[in-house]
């Protein structure tokens, strides 16, 4: 969870831009959170706890106010009136990494993931997203090749996988609409040799660069199993107490230390 969190955080002050390469300053003074770190949280508080998703989002988002949501969305959790919010954007990836690192079975990753998403998105293309973010990161936490995890993503969400970064960031940058940022974000990640590099290409790409990067760096942190010690440090300088105590809750549950290393 940690490393979707970051490139949320890295990818916050590149939202839509149009960069040369992928030798860029990672941390900015403007480098800050965003729902997408919210959420990403609220799934975790979710599944850690046992607490209803829909709950915990309006819970993390209450507590988090100004995180840059959709105006919609926060009438909707504001309004406490059990009405369904549906929205066909992509909000559901990328909050939902840490159903990938906690599920017991692919089949886990997949039921939890949809039964989370159909709270704000109960969209078919949407359910599909985050199922294939989900699964991914649980076939790459628990051991799967790269290979394995396109071969599976690309039979069972019909993504066309091969596809490179450069694709991807001429598509973006010609105006064309990005249905959904996850085979973007799988580009970045298979493409990478480590998590640094991983969230460099996934920014490089540009348009919704945090939320891409999020995602990226999620799978970057379940394959890799390692992120660098400064990346940590200067994510968690722009978290809130709260925040950061969820965060080792949920590295604690699923030994995220033992697995992860970090230097």
């Amino acid at each position: 969870m940690k490393g979707a969190i970051i490139g949320d955080i890295i990818g916050s002050a590149f939202k839509n831009s149009d960069l040369a390469d992928t030798d860029f300053q990672l941390f900015r003074p403007t480098s800050e959170f965003t729902d997408d770190t919210v959420l990403t949280l609220a799934t975790a508080d979710s599944v850690l706890h046992g607490y209803d998703y829909k709950q915990s989002i309006v819970n993390w988002v209450l507590k988090h106010p100004n995180a840059g949501y959709r105006k919609d969305f926060l009438e909707w959790v504001k309004s406490d009136q059990g009405n369904p919010y549906i929205s066909k954007g992509d909000g559901a990836a990328r909050r939902i990494s840490p159903i990938g690192f906690l599920a017991q079975s692919m089949e886990e990753a997949l039921h939890e993931a949809e039964i989370s998403t159909i709270v704000t998105h109960n969209v078919p293309e949407r359910i599909a997203a985050a199922q294939a973010t989900a699964v991914s990161v649980y076939m790459a936490f628990n051991g799967a090749t790269r290979k394995d995890i396109k071969s599976y993503v690309s039979a069972h969400f019909e993504y066309d996988l091969n596809l490179k970064t450069s694709y991807w960031k001429e598509h973006i940058k010609s105006g064309q609409p990005l249905i959904t940022p996850v085979p973007p974000a799988l580009s970045a990640f298979f493409e990478a040799s480590d998590f640094e590099e991983a969230v460099r290409l996934a920014i490089y790409i540009g348009g919704p660069a945090n939320t891409i990067a999020s995602i990226t760096g999620a799978l970057a942190q379940a394959y890799f199993k390692h992120i660098p010690k400064a990346f940590i440090k200067r994510a968690l300088t722009r978290l809130t107490p709260d925040m950061e105590n969820l965060i080792e809750k949920f590295d604690q549950s699923c030994r995220i230390e033992e697995k992860i290393s970090v230097s």
